[in-house]
């Protein structure tokens, strides 16, 4: 597994390629800002025994409740969330993390991406 952090003055694109991903799989992204707007989710299912993702990103390890920052409504083989203006978060650590939680087996592949911006506006 594997994420990629770009950053382009207050615009954070994360690519991340997972293998081996089961429903409890999680990838820790290193973002080294505390506070920003997620604009896009995207999850895509590119191969296992899996049907689809479930994607949810979080502010902790295992993030449940209120430290849930984005979590996907409804499963499909490929998911696009977007929200007008964002969802707003805070991490004291500058790190987010991403579970793509398919719906089944241990040997999925998974591509995710997120477009973040800094801070939480004007």
């Amino acid at each position: 597994m594997s994420n990629t952090v770009t950053r382009k003055g207050n615009e954070i694109v994360v690519s991340i390629t997972e293998t081996s991903v089961s429903s409890s799989t999680e990838e820790t992204i290193a973002l080294g800002v505390t506070k920003g707007r997620i604009l896009r989710q995207t999850s895509a299912l590119t191969s296992g025994s899996g049907s689809t993702v479930d994607p949810i990103l979080a502010r902790t390890s295992g993030g449940t409740g209120i430290n849930v920052v984005v979590e996907n409504g409804t499963a499909a083989a490929t998911v696009d969330n977007q929200t007008n203006g964002g969802v707003p978060f805070y991490t004291s650590s500058g790190n987010l993390y991403h579970k793509s939680v398919p719906n089944s087996g241990t040997n999925n592949a998974v591509s995710s991406e997120y477009l973040i911006a800094v801070g939480w506006g004007d």
